[in-house]
């Protein structure tokens, strides 16, 4: 039976469904960060958006996500000479030199030691670099299937005007198949007290900000 948690075997349309998704995080990673960068690291890259946005602004950029899938999509759809995608564990990643940005989007939930997994990414944040933490929270762990099903159609009407019909009804379909609904039924999210209480604990003066069903986390190494 396949791992709902994995995104191995929606690696096609999940691409499709977030590039189709507002960019709200991406537009709002954009105003945190320096005008030019020398090393960025996006910890669960997925297939390469927010990997590709940071490659204008750092000299160097390394997408690293646990799905083959989705790094041969980023490869082949994402490419840039400044970037480096890895398939690998995220508590794997080493790096002497660490990174001027550490950043990972809507990926830690998915790991089942969120402590170890904060303390390893800032150990790879340089002095002076930032970390830049966002990810998926909700009221309660895991929302049922019906809260999903119930959005989807809340935003169909946003879709068709956004997208027009064939995008739209499309995006209904992904929002509501049975490999989506899995996967979501497999996620535990925190609420936003409680990710402010678990990240900051790992990065104290960190600031947080409310972005949309996601939470952020912006610090800054100041050793």
């Amino acid at each position: 039976m396949a791992d709902p948690q994995s995104f191995d075997r929606l690696a096609a349309d999940y691409d499709r469904y977030a590039s189709l998704e507002q960019p709200l995080v991406l537009d709002w990673l954009l105003t945190q960060l320096p005008g030019r960068g020398r090393r960025a690291l996006d910890a669960g890259c997925g297939s390469g958006r927010h990997t590709l946005a940071l490659a204008d602004r750092f000299d160097e950029v390394v997408g690293v996500d646990r799905s083959q899938p989705l790094i041969d999509l980023a490869r082949r759809t994402r490419p840039h000479p400044r970037i480096r995608y890895e398939a690998g564990d995220l508590l794997a990643i080493r790096d002497p030199e660490g990174f001027d940005l550490v950043f990972s989007s809507t990926t830690l939930h998915h790991l089942p030691d969120l402590e170890a997994a904060l303390a390893h990414l800032r150990r790879l944040v340089a002095p002076g670099g930032l970390a830049i933490l966002v990810d998926n929270v909700a009221p309660r762990p895991t929302p049922p299937r019906w809260v999903y099903r119930l959005g989807a159609v809340r935003d169909l009407p946003a879709d068709l005007r956004r997208h027009g019909l064939r995008a739209a009804w499309w995006l209904l379909r992904f929002r509501t198949s049975g490999p989506w609904l899995d996967h979501l039924a497999s996620d535990r999210y925190l609420s936003r007290s409680a990710f402010e209480q678990r990240y900051g604990a790992a990065f104290p003066g960190a600031h947080f900000s409310a972005l949309g069903h996601t939470h952020a986390l912006v610090w800054r190494n100041s050793t």
